[in-house]
């Protein structure tokens, strides 16, 4: 399997392919095309490597965040498998809320599709707002849920760990649908 993976802080990528080299024995093997420490090298590096089988990425990264990475390799590359990482909390909200959210979340998903749009051109439009997880964050959107919205296979939950890698590989092994990765 080619793996590619984002985080800016050093010491996450190394957890990362150590997590990597762990499970190596039984997933494996692994060729790391790559580690990139924010959105804009990671789409360099896919760019570079585009028969990647999977992408791992963290969601807040400067220059270039994780979901907006996400949405311009959907667009622009044909990725099999992108999960999301993060230290985010998947939001819980109860039955009697989810029909009035649900309404909601249709008409701010439709405004950040516009931003989307931005992302997968590359342009950036002064005045606007140009990154996917800033308009999660202004319209009070559930980063993990626009992540899944926007094809991300999965999310794992930081610290990433053996357990949690090899969980996660056997899950994309096995499962289809969005993929969940929480506190394992």
């Amino acid at each position: 399997m080619k793996i590619i993976f984002a985080d800016d802080m050093a010491d996450m990528r190394e957890n990362i392919l150590s997590s990597l080299n762990a499970v190596e024995e039984e997933f494996g093997p692994f060729e790391i095309l790559g580690e990139a420490k924010n959105g804009r090298e990671l789409i360099d590096l896919v760019d570079k490597y585009p028969h990647v089988d999977l992408v791992l990425t963290d969601l807040r990264m400067p220059t270039m965040d994780g979901l907006s990475a996400l949405v311009y390799l959907k667009a622009n590359n044909k990725i099999n498998k992108i999960v999301v990482i993060s230290s985010e909390n998947i939001v819980s909200i109860s039955q009697a809320e989810k029909l009035r959210v649900e309404a909601e979340i249709e008409e701010k998903m439709g405004l950040l599709d516009k931003i989307a749009h931005r992302v997968i051109d590359d342009e950036e439009v002064e005045g606007k707002i140009n990154s996917i997880l800033l308009g999660c964050e202004k319209l009070r959107l559930d980063p993990i849920q626009v992540a899944e919205y926007y094809g991300a296979n999965g999310y794992m939950r930081k610290p990433v760990s053996r357990r949690k890698m090899g969980s996660l590989l056997e899950a994309l092994s096995t499962q289809s649908g969005f993929i969940n990765i929480g506190l394992v």
